[in-house]
């Protein structure tokens, strides 16, 4: 609540408040001055802000105070509370940016001197355990009249583009406006989340700034097959900078980035994006997510092969069509929640399936710690990668190879002419992981008899007609035909898989099933229960894998944002892919935001903002504001 502001002031614009606290008013104020030495940002609005001596009873002692003013930790704050961040996120900032964390008020020495950031605990404690009460709702307070005056003022401030106005959408022509009304706003507010934790290792004397990498590179990813090359040109001429970098500056300087600084970089930038889309109630409670590795272009290029004519590179590798490629592995959400990549790693000859889900569910659940299912195919079949899910707590449903014992067990179910079978096995550490075979080819299955001698022709019918109507509202549609095929729209996948593989006994036999393995505790093996019984909670359980193609669809639209290149630098490579996930997570975010604005909820998992249109009106604004 803003109170009377006094006649005269040496500030530029002065806010004066008051707020309550167990039923006692106080009274705060905030000052500003707006000559900026750089383009205005939030950030730059609270480096020139400034308080009066207010600080309501600040209890530490005197040292505190000649070391750390209170109101250093106030404008800190009030940064993370616009931010909506934690404090970890908060540390590295500060300590990446020591000319903000001086004038904040922190102490640093100089433009390299990064002892005085404060740490992400003492941030911790400031907040609370040192605050009062009435500190804490004086620097809520206080944020909120610090991002009034920005909006004010024409500034980006961090909050009000994420919660989508009030609407009303009446033709076509309208919802065209508001996506690019939306896209625009999004992409603006998108600047602190690239220039904020993206960052690049260059001499202090630099004449370019930092920031027209970032545009420049988000200028080639929005456009098709651009090159560094073509693209530097392009953007010269399209920009309103005086001096951007050129091609080769351009991928010398994002190639120094090791490949932990780039995951880093997109680990903090989703930690933003999440928070965002938390505002508006997505994410929350249990998500599924899947891991799978994608490839970039074929490399065309020269090969290192060793005596035995076997490729000796490290990160350029085979592949099942004959080519070769650089690879990376994800980790994204999937289902009906906003679908982000989480995490991302580059493929490295030799390592082991068991290391990249460890080290993808590592940083993942370090964003979004409520993730129940993890999704994965064939190839992550291996004993390491349930080891590695059960270790950090999470349940897998996976396809599953078929060896000799496997096929011989296809082979008996066969024979005795049963629809679906669970194996179960006990893990002293973990949740028992259970086998489940399923029937690629269901049609005559569905009508055997029962040990009555009766049928249950009638309810195994509305069996498939639950799976069509299941299938239906994951947006695939099933003729007659289809349904009568029971389970094999779900296995299809995996049998394709199988096809190219060697077979051991029948291989009719083993074709006939497709087996999947998962440790979730809602398939259990109980004697008592009926084959109809075991028949829907298989089909339960696996129905959920057809979600998992929602990775493959983010790949598809990822390799659009890419931007494309000739270099052999694998980590250039890793980040023109890292920098593409960002802008498909910044898409998805745009999308969210429309879809609430128009239908007042996420309903669907299908876009209402298709790429193209993201792209269309994005071009506009290279994906970030216009020169800094």
């Amino acid at each position: 609540m803003s109170a009377i502001q006094p006649a005269q002031s040496p500030f530029d614009h002065d806010r004066f408040f008051t707020f309550t606290v167990n039923d006692e008013t106080h009274n705060g104020s905030i000052h500003f001055l707006t000559h900026y030495a750089e383009k205005p940002d939030f950030v730059e609005v609270l480096r020139n802000s400034f308080f009066r001596n207010e600080t309501y009873d600040d209890a530490r002692a005197d040292w505190h105070r000649n070391t750390t003013s209170f109101h250093a930790w106030v404008k800190a704050h009030m940064l993370r509370l616009a931010w909506d961040c934690q404090e970890t996120l908060l540390h590295h900032f500060l300590k990446s940016f020591p000319t903000v964390c001086r004038d904040f008020g922190f102490p640093v020495e100089n433009n390299r001197d990064t002892s005085g950031a404060p740490s992400q605990s003492r941030l911790w404690e400031m907040w609370n355990q040192e605050f009062t009460d009435v500190q804490r709702e004086y620097v809520r307070t206080a944020t909120e009249e610090a991002l009034a005056f920005a909006r004010e003022q024409g500034i980006p401030a961090p909050d009000p583009v994420f919660r989508p106005k009030e609407r009303d959408i009446t033709s076509k022509r309208s919802k065209q406006r508001l996506v690019a009304e939306k896209t625009k706003e999004v992409w603006q507010q998108a600047k602190p989340f690239v220039t904020d934790t993206f960052y690049l290792k260059r001499a202090e004397n630099s004449v370019i700034h930092e920031n027209a990498f970032w545009e420049q590179h988000a200028y080639m990813g929005m456009r098709e097959n651009m090159y560094a090359q073509s693209g530097q040109h392009s953007f010269y001429i399209d920009s309103q900078r005086d001096r951007t970098p050129s091609a080769s500056n351009h991928r010398y300087q994002i190639g120094k980035l090791t490949v932990e600084e780039t995951r880093s970089m997109l680990h903090e930038t989703t930690r933003m994006l999440i928070s965002r889309a938390r505002h508006n109630s997505e994410l929350v409670g249990k998500l599924w997510a899947a891991i799978d590795i994608t490839k970039g272009n074929p490399w065309t290029g020269k090969v290192e092969r060793d005596e035995d004519n076997n490729i000796s590179e490290d990160w350029i590798l085979g592949y099942k069509d004959g080519e070769v490629y650089y690879q990376w592995a994800t980790i994204q959400i999937i289902g009906y929640d906003i679908p982000l990549v989480l995490d991302a790693v580059p493929v490295k000859r030799g390592m082991e399936r068991a290391d990249i889900v460890d080290s993808l569910l590592e940083n993942a659940l370090d964003l979004v710690d409520d993730i129940e299912l993890v999704m994965m195919d064939r190839e992550f079949d291996s004993a390491g990668v349930k080891d590695a899910c059960d270790k950090h707590g999470v349940y897998y449903l996976n396809g599953a190879r078929k060896y000799q014992s496997e096929r011989a067990t296809c082979t008996r179910l066969c024979r005795s002419e049963k629809t679906v079978h669970i194996e179960e096995e006990t893990v002293s550490d973990g949740p028992n992981r259970k086998r489940m075979y399923l029937p690629s080819s269901a049609s005559n299955d569905f009508d055997m008899e029962n040990e009555d001698g009766g049928h249950e022709t009638e309810e195994r019918t509305d069996i498939r007609e639950k799976m069509r109507d299941d299938l239906s509202d994951l947006g695939i549609n099933l003729n007659e035909d289809d349904a009568q095929q029971g389970f094999s729209s779900l296995t299809k996948e995996i049998r394709e898989d199988e096809a190219d593989e060697p077979t051991v006994g029948s291989k009719e036999d083993a074709q006939e099933y497709a087996l999947f393995e998962t440790n979730h505790p809602s398939v259990t093996l109980d004697d008592d229960d009926s084959e109809t019984e075991r028949i829907h909670m298989v089909e339960r359980m696996v129905r959920r894998y057809r979600h998992r193609w929602g990775i493959e669809n983010g790949y598809k639209q990822i390799k659009t944002f890419r931007v494309r290149t000739t270099s052999k630098r694998h980590t250039y490579r890793f980040f023109n892919f890292v920098f593409a996930c960002v802008l498909y997570n910044v898409w998805r975010l745009v999308d969210l935001l429309v879809k609430l604005a128009i239908e007042g909820e996420n309903s669907t998992y299908e876009p209402c903002v298709d790429a193209n249109q993201f792209l269309t009106v994005a071009k506009k604004y290279y994906g970030l504001d216009p020169p800094d």
